[in-house]
């Protein structure tokens, strides 16, 4: 009666061995199908992340600017676990079960402690929050599986993958929604002896052709204030560290339907619930107070939402003088009022991510965005003036995209500059989100490849295809960095957290540098795609032979 829980992803901002990392891309390559658009993906991030952090090199062994050289050499801490393993860990306590911990990472390595964890635990709670697809789930199941053993699928896969799905020969249990109301009934399991599953009061159990679907059902109300604080003191002791930081949410779904957004469907719910400002306070109040701490990572699609609680709460810390600093994802309207944004660094906040997606007008609105490029614009303007870092997200290829679209993002980033940015290439990977729809299809002439083995499924619309937006994407991404616009997130990821604005010129003329000598990393780079395209092409054409536009 050991459970051993594992979490994490394929790829880790923690590599620690280039061996493992290539056999980690070996095995999802071998179980994948359709992986050009993923592989040009992967190329767009990999070009600037390798010559800036080449550069960076240099840089430290000849600056005599201590903020700068502090600012290079920051590591990030990025043994912290998942909020899910702590929530896990907690609940699994309260049922007086036992368990293990472990990584995916753990699991490639295979190392002799994760045999002896596997031989060990007769029950396997497998998170899929950061893996996405089945050529990456289904690679590990068979690393895992044991004749003793059970493995239990949980997280945001799991909910995410399209109903259609039967789930895996190796999977017993595939648990869909809050685990708040899932573990006490997978814990009676264990403790029957496997004999009797039972779904929680608020939900229902599906037999599939290869797994049980348990779904937890939601809330009978819109407060999650009964949620109990997971315990991230029992997580210290369990990893023998001090952490530097902790991850919290304090909401599930999200009051917005963003086209290309599946956030709101993930626990199985379509109502957007949250915690009250005042259990928010009491929770943070309480971390500060028991752990030593530096930041708290918020985890919600809209930590921002409702304006009436942000500013409640940043008050209650305020008023508490609970000193924490801390970052959160924020929708632009909300940072439009210049008291909010002054009261949100008063109350700690140290960063934001945005959703700017495009800086085109009808892009925004094609993507059911309620937002502007003005609203943007001021937001990004505010947060610049009151001294708060904004990590910018772009969408390159959403219907709609032409290169005029792009060239105004662009303009509108040069105009509106955030201090980092990330880009993504519009994705299909997920059913259910909006712009999947039937009459959105019909809308935009969207066709996809309706593929579960491929991170980033082939697609194609009225303007452009999935072949042409990994190009335009590395045509933004180069641009933003040429042009000194806007700091490359990926690449400065390990440091972003301890980013001062006093530093972003000279981090802007460090990336321009970093690009004008790495010309022989270009030219790799380069090459590599000719190949890549090449197979691209064709691969494409054979998956929407009839749609797909010049390439």
């Amino acid at each position: 009666m050991k459970v051993l829980i594992l979490t994490g992803g394929v790829i880790t901002p923690k590599e620690k061995s280039v061996s493992n990392f290539f056999r980690k891309q070996i095995s999802q390559w071998k179980a994948s199908e359709q992986p050009w658009l993923e592989l040009k993906i992967k190329s767009v991030i990999a070009e600037p992340l390798l010559y800036i952090n080449l550069f960076k090199k240099r840089v430290l062994k000849k600056t005599k600017n201590l903020a700068l050289k502090m600012f290079l050499e920051h590591n990030e801490n990025f043994e912290i676990p998942e909020l899910t393993e702590v929530t896990l860990t907690s609940l699994l306590r309260k049922e007086g079960i036992d368990y293990d911990l472990a990584t995916y990472d753990d699991v490639f390595q295979n190392s002799a402690k994760l045999q002896k964890s596997l031989a060990d635990c007769s029950v396997i709670f497998a998170s899929s929050t950061f893996l996405r697809d089945l050529s990456e789930l289904e690679p590990i199941l068979e690393l895992l599986k044991r004749p003793h053993n059970k493995i239990i699928l949980g997280g945001a896969l799991a909910g995410a993958l399209p109903k259609t799905w039967q789930g895996h020969p190796f999977i017993d249990v595939v648990a869909v929604g809050y685990g708040e109301f899932l573990v006490h009934p997978l814990s009676e399991w264990i403790k029957s002896g496997y004999q009797k599953l039972t779904a929680p009061p608020t939900g229902r159990i599906e037999r599939k052709l290869h797994s049980v679907f348990m779904y937890s059902g939601v809330p009978q109300t819109n407060s999650l204030d009964f949620i109990e604080r997971p315990d991230w003191k029992a997580a210290q002791v369990d990893h023998r560290t001090n952490f530097n930081m902790i991850y919290y949410e304090s909401v599930r779904g999200c009051p917005y339907r963003c086209a290309f957004c599946n956030y709101p469907y993930l626990f199985d719910d379509k109502k957007f619930r949250m915690k009250s400002a005042q259990k928010m306070a009491d929770d943070w109040q309480a971390y500060v107070s028991e752990l030593n701490i530096e930041y708290i990572t918020c985890l919600d699609s809209l930590f921002t939402m409702p304006k009436a609680r942000l500013i409640e709460f940043c008050r209650e810390l305020i008023k508490r003088q609970v000193k924490v600093k801390w970052i959160c994802y924020a929708r632009a309207d909300d940072l439009c009022d210049e008291e909010a944004v002054e009261l949100l660094v008063a109350a700690g906040c140290t960063q934001v991510q945005i959703g700017i997606e495009s800086g085109d007008l009808g892009q925004l609105q094609r993507m059911n965005k309620r937002t502007t490029p003005e609203i943007n614009s001021r937001a990004l303007i505010n947060c610049r003036k009151f001294g708060l870092t904004t990590v910018a997200t772009l969408i390159v290829g959403y219907p709609g995209e032409t290169a005029a679209t792009i060239e105004t993002t662009f303009d509108f980033l040069k105009s509106s500059p955030p201090d980092f940015f990330f880009i993504a290439t519009f994705s299909t990977r997920v059913q259910g989100v909006p712009v999947l729809s039937e009459s959105s299809r019909k809308q935009f002439s969207l066709v996809t490849a309706n593929n579960l083995y491929t991170i980033s499924p082939y697609w194609a619309h009225s303007t452009m295809n999935c072949y042409e937006a990994s190009s335009w994407s590395h045509y933004l991404h180069e641009k933003l960095i040429k042009e000194s616009v806007s700091l490359d997130a990926a690449a400065f990821y390990k440091s972003i957290l301890v980013f001062e604005p006093a530093l972003r010129a000279e981090l802007l003329n460090l990336q321009v540098k970093a690009h004008a000598s790495s010309w022989w990393i270009r030219n790799l780079f380069t090459y590599f795609n000719y190949a890549v395209n090449f197979f691209f092409k064709k691969d494409l054409n054979r998956a929407l032979p009839a749609q797909v536009v010049s390439t």
